[in-house]
């Protein structure tokens, strides 16, 4: 081991021989006291020096009893430590961290714990010990080394049944007494490996063992937050690489008493999970591992075993729930931004699309949530595999395809098939809930791309704006094609509807989007407005019935398609793109920018009348509008584009071939 500023080096073999030494010295000089007292005494001579020799003789007695103990605990932490020196030079030096009142400490908690309350008691009266001392264990993990100390001197036996011990004491305070003992081991697992006894600790902990056994070493490490390295190991030696290698055994290890105690799964699967969750790393390293050579699955494949096995299994929903978190992790979905992911979590997370699509809607439900939060951190990603301009025939990969046009602000780190993103998209917009969710994510994404790309070509000849147009128009319409197969037209339809009418004054909302939270619902609306162009024209009839029940909800004819136009040309304006100033009637008192759609449409029914219908005064507000774009060619030309390009049904329709 090579050395510390914290070194301790201490002899046992040499400590045992200063003991004795000091024995035999004690216990002349004991003799030599009380021959000499007695003698003194018969002659009346007071002895206070040899009371002082006596004195000092009973001090060398009390420390021969704490050398033997120290020598005790010296050779029980030095166990598995390799011999020093070599030929001739042979040393029984143990090495430790300067840290033996720790280790006095942990001695003696390990020893009350594992030698008393956990084997002498039971009950209320066991539960009530161990909480009594619990704060005492979880003050070890700010000291290490004498963590270490603690488990590697606490019986084997104890150790490898702790929680089912603690929980089956009928304790009220279980999951908080189980967590003391998770924050020791989690600290002594973290730190250098100093205490050698330590490491047999540390190797045992990810042995494959019995289902309780393993159970229990799972349940300790849970809350522990081991490193990477141990967390991996400990998931797929203790479950995941004997559910790899046989799917079919039924893995549930302890009942429901330490199911009810710690809200833990009994599953085993779902507990090497759940060791995994948090730690991309861990993740990534597990799945790459898992089964070892004699497992040939890829490991999209071996995703898929589990979501497989919580399907069929009592405990699925424990299982999925764990496996999304599980994926949310090895992707970094919530640690890195998108557009930004690093290579391996990039990596991971294709797999992780591509496993969880195969499925579709037929994702165990507990895992949806977890996809949305990989949807929305892979959003470049799904807005590029949503393309259909470029590269159609696309497989998913890491590689750019052949031939593909980059857009700027769209920054994927890998390249998914038509096909593999409607699949993915499946897995979560069959709730509502998870749909808003993203819709959120992804209408904020498709304006910010949008306005950057107007800024682009506001500088040069450039036609970004138009190619981004067409991509989120695709990007739409496939997310709502996909709401469509699992929801059913009628169903999926009335929702949009009501999103629609909820958030654009076009079709009945008295409150005009220009900043704030407002701002945030036209923003919202213009992606509800794709995804209706993106379909309006893929479904024979879609169109004119979407426009009969709009009528049928507000009372008023839609005017969906009219919108469009105007939100491309308040874009462009507010990137700085070459026009002439708007005529006066055309810029907000509130704003001082370009009047907006939806404030034009509530100047026309404010103002109109008994001789006017709002219909007519809108056209009439419309006109300079219209006559301001005619007289500025490439700024006009730019619109329609753009507006036509989200309104293209070639997602819905090529999908079918292309899926």
């Amino acid at each position: 081991m090579a050395p510390t500023a914290e070194f301790c080096g201490i002899d046992p073999e040499g400590m045992g021989q200063l003991a004795t030494s000091l024995r035999g010295a004690a216990d002349r000089l004991t003799a030599y006291s009380e021959e000499f007292d007695g003698k003194l005494r018969q002659r009346g001579i007071s002895t206070p020096a040899l009371r002082e020799i006596a004195d000092i003789a009973d001090w060398g007695g009390t420390q021969v009893s704490m050398l033997h103990g120290r020598i005790d605990l010296i050779n029980a932490l030095g166990e598995g430590a390799p011999e020093l020196g070599g030929g001739g030079d042979r040393s029984s030096l143990v090495r430790l961290p300067d840290e033996l009142e720790g280790f006095e400490t942990a001695r003696g908690l390990a020893n009350m714990y594992g030698n008393d309350i956990l084997v002498n008691h039971g009950g209320e009266l066991q539960a009530t010990l161990v909480h009594e001392h619990a704060d005492e264990v979880a003050q070890l993990a700010k000291n290490p080394q004498a963590a270490a100390a603690f488990f590697a001197l606490l019986p084997a036996k104890a150790r490898d049944s702790l929680p089912s011990l603690i929980a089956r004491t009928g304790s009220k305070t279980a999951k908080q007494d189980l967590a003391a003992f998770s924050a020791a081991l989690g600290a002594a697992l973290r730190a250098p490996a100093l205490v050698p006894a330590f490491a047999k600790v540390r190797n045992d902990l990810v042995k494959p063992t019995d289902k309780t056994t393993a159970w229990n070493r799972l349940a300790l490490l849970k809350g522990a937050n081991a490193p990477s390295g141990v967390r991996s190991a400990a998931a797929r030696g203790l479950a995941l690489d004997g559910f790899t290698k046989d799917p079919r055994q039924d893995r549930r290890a302890v009942g429901p008493i330490e199911t009810k105690a710690y809200g833990y799964s009994s599953d085993l699967v779902a507990m090497g999970l759940e060791v995994l969750a948090g730690d991309g790393a861990a993740v990534r390293d597990a799945f790459s591992k898992m089964g070892g050579t004699d497992v040939k699955l890829s490991q999209i494949d071996k995703m898929k075993l589990f979501l497989d096995y919580a399907k069929v299994i009592d405990t699925g929903d424990e299982v999925a729930d764990a496996f999304g978190r599980v994926m949310e992790a090895g992707t970094e979905a919530t640690t890195e931004k998108a557009g930004q992911h690093s290579p391996a979590a990039a990596a991971f997370a294709l797999d992780a699309i591509r496993a969880a699509g195969s499925f579709g809607d037929g994702l165990p439900e507990p895992a949806r949530g977890s996809m949305l939060t990989i949807a929305k951190s892979y959003i470049h990603e799904l807005a590029s595999g949503a393309r259909f301009d470029k590269a159609v025939d696309r497989a998913s990969g890491m590689g750019v395809p052949e031939n593909w046009i980059t857009l700027p602000g769209l920054t994927p780190a890998f390249y998914l098939s038509p096909g593999d993103t409607h699949r993915f998209l499946k897995t979560f917009v069959g709730d509502k809930r998870l749909t808003d969710d993203f819709d959120k994510t992804a209408a904020q994404f498709r304006h910010d791309t949008l306005t950057a790309a107007a800024r682009l070509d506001a500088q040069g000849g450039t036609r970004h704006f138009e190619r981004t147009a067409r991509a989120f128009g695709d990007f739409a319409g496939l997310e709502f094609k996909a709401t469509l197969d699992v929801r059913g037209e009628r169903d999926a339809t009335n929702d949009l509807i009501i999103d629609i009418t909820k958030n654009t004054l076009a079709l009945g909302v008295d409150r005009i989007p220009l900043v704030g939270p407002l701002a945030d619902e036209g923003v919202k609306a213009g992606w509800e407005l794709a995804k209706a162009y993106g379909i309006s024209t893929a479904l024979d009839g879609w169109a004119d019935s979407f426009e009969t029940r709009v009528e049928e909800v507000t009372g008023a004819r839609s005017d969906f398609v009219l919108r469009q136009k105007y939100d491309m040309a308040h874009i462009l304006h507010e990137a700085g793109y070459p026009a002439s100033e708007p005529p006066a009637e055309l810029i907000s008192k509130s704003t001082g920018d370009l009047k907006t759609y939806d404030e034009l449409l509530a100047e026309a029914k404010r103002e109109a009348s008994d001789g006017k219908k709002w219909e007519q005064m809108l056209g009439e507000k419309l006109t300079p509008y219209e006559r301001w774009m005619d007289s500025n060619g490439k700024f006009d030309d730019k619109v329609e584009d753009a507006s036509n390009f989200q309104a293209s049904e070639q997602a819905k329709e090529q999908i079918r071939l292309w899926g």
